[in-house]
């Protein structure tokens, strides 16, 4: 019996090493044939792009971020440290696109290598530009910080050595929101794929060079701000972050929406959140939302900072409660935009679905509305705004429930249309938009806007784990509406309910701000002026007191509106600012805003970028005229080494389908600005193996861990099949 299982047993590992041996000569073979397929070779570890040549890869620089956030009432404050990591031989630009608060007041950039930390300047964008192309060029260690977008920034890193770790440092101040009774603070962490209409411009003030397009079967840009990483080569970007929250008021509640957090009690007031897990892959936006205890609701804040002996105020006063028995009762006319293009594939077009299909089933019997859909095409459920009767409605909520998500996100005929309808008198016009504002061309959808509006009211709705946050803030500012997020089907209730009570009335109207009389100037504010409020929204903004030093600030400002037919008053105590640093970046960046929304309502460009200029050079801001660098005077780079380019790849969003959004081909990663010597090797290369890079020796090679697993399965499926055998002849035997 036991001579009889041993030949069973060395017949198996015979057979197991055979299947190995075979595996072995097959699976070259077979990675090859996958990588033509997939764009990539798997027989090496990193992060790689095409160059030149289907067949040949190479390794990109490897990225881990930190992000430390201090909150103290309003105000925060964030530094991120980039991590830029070379595995390779070779000497390294690397070049990283990733997201930033759409108000981010970004006013430093650090660098450190060897020990040594290099400040940033801020400069003019091309005169910015120009100075690190050519510190590259010559060999030194040089960053850039520039804006593609308000809430869009890259990091290039110029000459990062063989085995060198360089990290650069990014601090900006922002404000925390609150609304609804919550505080919220959210920091975005994934840059979505974006889809410009062929025919657009690039908005960028200069396009940096990885601001290029390529047109995809799903529509998308995906190249808009450079390439994306494939779902089947797992999450990239590790991002590590650390919240050390004071909220000046005893907390209800605190929580992380979409990220398992520990919250660490440092004392009666400050707590620190820090992710559960340590790290996490850099693919969805960071929400953390806090309550106050009831009955000590904030009614009032101002935060303070000085700066060249002026004054700098940030503000929130909470108004009383919107009486409902006081909203007008005017018929509404509601128009609902949903977003069907393929980034809205998965949970997002569920969550929009679930959330219009709230908002259908709310509508009074005076109201009347239309449902518009929009991907690559344009459709609407009626020709123009029908009653809410029983029947309308039945068939609003089966076109819902049909709705699919495919195609690009062609948002501006559906813009058009809804706002272009006529607005017939006595009836008050709301348009609701349900995206996850995937756009690249936000100036023309924001000039529609501005253009178009007219006595009708705009409202946003983000919709997915990484909604492009810029899009639908200043499209509702713009609106004259209001606009909220929804990450997760099982905040739709909530979120929606809040909304459709700000859609039936205003809380506030006609808000003016009276400063003391005493002032040395007049003051500058912003917003100017104040927009109306909706439920659950409190007063909220900045200005700048001339020549008044912090020391002298006394007296009181007065507010004044209009809560429904009632007169509403407050006076606020000046005196009782609590000094925050950062008040008067928060204030320029709010500035900025002001004058670039010039562009929107027809000033010359000029004009525009002449004042917005001025000011972020004065407060030493990065915006899309000014960058920040910095420089290593110190050449590192042996003048007969070369400079390859490699841009880091972002992660799609999660809950993204790739196929969707990019077809089902692979995205195009090339290398850009090859040197003329880097061509010539690139084109004289043969095989794809004798360009790949070795793995280090810290790492495990995918092969044999693959091949490994095989045959142990293998052998363990044969050792449980000759076990079997032995009960069976025992059973007999007995």
């Amino acid at each position: 019996m036991l001579w009889r299982a041993a030949r069973v047993i060395g017949a198996a590992l015979l057979t197991t090493i055979a299947t190995l041996l075979l595996l072995g000569l097959l699976y070259p073979a077979a990675i090859r044939t996958a990588g033509a397929a997939t764009g990539t070779e798997a027989s090496t570890a990193g992060l790689f792009f095409r160059a030149g040549r289907d067949d040949a890869v190479f390794e990109a620089p490897t990225l881990v971020s930190e992000v430390k956030i201090s909150v103290a009432g309003l105000v925060s404050r964030v530094t991120v440290r980039q991590h830029f990591i070379n595995p390779t031989r070779i000497w390294m630009e690397g070049i990283y696109v990733f997201p930033l608060p759409e108000r981010a007041a970004v006013d430093r950039l650090t660098m450190t290598v060897g020990g040594r930390e290099i400040e940033g300047r801020i400069m003019e964008r091309a005169e910015a530009r120009k100075a690190y192309e050519q510190a590259a060029a010559q060999g030194q260690r040089a960053s850039l910080l520039s804006s593609e977008r308000a809430n869009v920034f890259t990091t290039s890193l110029a000459n990062i050595g063989p085995g060198e770790e360089i990290v650069i440092e990014i601090e900006y101040q922002d404000r925390v929101t609150y609304t609804d009774g919550r505080f919220s603070l959210r920091f975005p962490m994934v840059v979505a794929p974006r889809y410009t209409p062929p025919d657009v411009a690039p908005m960028a003030e200069a396009p940096s060079p990885r601001v290029h397009r390529a047109a995809t079967a799903g529509g998308a840009d995906r190249d808009l701000f450079g390439p994306v990483r494939h779902p089947d080569a797992g999450p990239g970007n590790a991002m590590i972050l650390t919240v050390t929250l004071d909220p000046g008021l005893p907390l209800d509640s605190l929580e992380s929406l979409y990220h398992p957090v520990a919250i660490e009690e440092l004392d009666a007031r400050r707590r620190r959140i820090t992710l559960a897990e340590g790290r996490t892959p850099a693919n969805r936006d960071f929400v953390l939302e806090w309550r106050p205890k009831l009955g000590v609701t904030p009614e009032a804040a101002v935060f303070a900072e000085e700066r060249d002996g002026e004054t700098f105020l940030t503000v929130l006063v909470v108004p009383p409660e919107a009486n409902p028995e006081a909203a007008p009762d005017i018929p509404r006319d509601l128009i609902f935009v949903i977003d069907t293009s393929g980034s809205m594939h998965g949970p997002s077009i569920a969550q929009a679905a679930v959330a219009l299909g709230q908002a259908l089933l709310r509508l009074e019997p005076g109201d009347r509305f239309n449902v518009i859909r929009f991907a690559s095409t344009t459709d609407s459920l009626f020709a123009d705004v029908e009653p809410a009767s029983p029947d309308n409605l039945r068939a609003a909520l089966t076109y819902v429930a049909a709705l699919r998500a495919e195609g690009g996100t062609n948002m501006l005929p559906a813009l058009l249309r809804a706002l272009g309808s006529r607005v017939e008198p006595g009836r008050l016009r709301q348009v609701v938009f349900l995206t996850d504002g995937a756009v690249g061309n936000e100036a023309e959808l924001f000039e529609a806007i501005a253009g178009l509006l007219g006595e009708r009211r705009l409202f946003t709705i983000g919709i997915g784990s990484a909604p492009n946050s810029y899009f639908m803030r200043k499209a509702a500012e713009l609106g004259r509406g209001s606009f909220t997020y929804i990450g997760d089907v099982a905040q739709v209730g909530a979120r929606m309910g809040a909304l459709l009570d700000k859609l039936s009335r205003p809380a506030l109207t006609g808000v003016s701000v009276a400063w003391p009389e005493d002032l040395p100037a007049r003051a500058e504010l912003y917003p100017d002026p104040i927009p109306d409020l909706y439920a659950g929204e409190p007063i909220s903004f900045t200005a700048k007191l001339p020549g008044l030093p912090l020391s002298q600030l006394s007296g009181a400002l007065t507010l004044r509106g209009q809560r429904g037919d009632a007169a509403w008053k407050r006076h606020l105590d000046l005196s009782s600012a609590l000094t925050v640093p950062g008040v008067a970046a928060i204030w320029a960046r709010s500035k900025i805003d002001r004058i670039e929304d010039g562009r929107f309502r027809g000033e010359q460009p000029d004009e525009v970028r002449g004042k917005a200029l001025a000011v972020a050079l004065h407060h030493e801001l990065v915006t899309r005229y000014t960058s920040l660098v910095a420089i290593d005077p110190r050449p590192a780079r042996p003048p007969e080494a070369g400079l390859e380019v490699r841009e880091i790849p972002r992660n799609l969003p999660e809950g993204w389908s790739w196929e969707h959004v990019f077809g089902t081909e692979q995205p195009p990663l090339e290398l850009r600005k090859l040197s003329p010597d880097l061509m010539h090797k690139i084109n004289a290369m043969g095989q794809p193996r004798s360009q790949a890079i070795g793995l280090p020796q810290t790492a495990t090679p995918a092969q044999l861990q693959a091949l490994i697993g095989l045959g142990l399965v293998g052998l363990g499926l044969v050792l449980l099949f000759v076990l079997r055998r032995g009960r069976r002849a025992g059973a007999v035997g007995a």
